[in-house]
């Protein structure tokens, strides 16, 4: 009677190619996993940019209701309370990465003497925001340098209302408004290593989700410029 030897376990050979197999499937799937994230973060920053502008509009609609003029205007920001907006304006959102900040002293191209203010709408997905108070400066992601750490996949959306010469010349402020979807981005070149910065020349437009019916806003947000004819938008959104 022959004795049959029972081989337990693997060979050496046989555990290599399953190392080498795996190794191809994780060079192959991580890449891809990792986009299909930033596809989401991106789908969540453009349902929150829908959702603001239905509010504006419902706003302005409402203010041609009840207003004394009857005449559409959009929400003029004057609350500087971090998350103020987020609170009054939505009922429900996700808190633990969406916060609200406001930027006050700002023109923003504005044909009225009555400027107003803008409010940030800042997505941040890998954390909470560090800070209970917002920012009145240009590094609005900082919130007075404890906002955010984490640099990667930030989204914001940023808001203000824009009066038209014509409306200026009504006697009325705020008939048109500024939204715009932007995704931080440090470098010119598209690399996703954001600032926490807004910039204008880097911070590109998310498939072109912006709203500009009013006055040619200048890049500065300072310099009030000329009335844009023929409907076409306003320079900051050629960049």
């Amino acid at each position: 009677m022959n004795n049959k030897r029972i081989q337990a376990g693997f060979t050496l050979i046989e555990l290599i190619a399953v190392m080498v197999i795996l190794g191809i499937l994780a060079a192959v799937l991580i890449p891809r996993l990792s986009s299909v994230q930033e596809g989401a973060y991106e789908v969540n920053a453009k349902q929150m940019y829908s959702t603001l502008q239905a509010h504006v509009q419902m706003a302005a609609q409402k203010a041609a209701i009840t207003g004394a003029h009857g005449m559409e205007t959009f929400p003029d920001p004057t609350e500087d309370g971090i998350n103020h907006y987020l609170n009054a304006w939505l009922k429900d959102y996700d808190a633990q990465h969406w916060t609200q900040v406001y930027q006050d002293n700002q023109d923003h191209g504005s044909a009225s003497t009555d400027h107003a203010d803008a409010i940030y709408f800042v997505y941040h997905p890998h954390e909470a925001w560090a800070t209970a108070t917002g920012t009145s400066d240009g590094t609005f992601f900082t919130g007075g340098g404890a906002g955010l750490t984490i640099k990667k996949d930030v989204y914001y959306i940023e808001y203000w209302p824009v009066t038209s010469a014509a409306a200026l010349e009504d006697g009325y402020n705020y008939d048109e408004y500024h939204l715009a979807l932007r995704r931080d981005n440090d470098a010119a070149d598209g690399n996703h290593d954001c600032d926490l910065t807004r910039t204008d020349a880097n911070d590109s437009f998310v498939d072109n989700l912006y709203h500009c019916g009013a006055d040619n806003l200048a890049d500065d947000h300072e310099t009030v410029a000329g009335e844009v004819a023929g409907g076409d938008v306003c320079t900051e959104h050629n960049s």
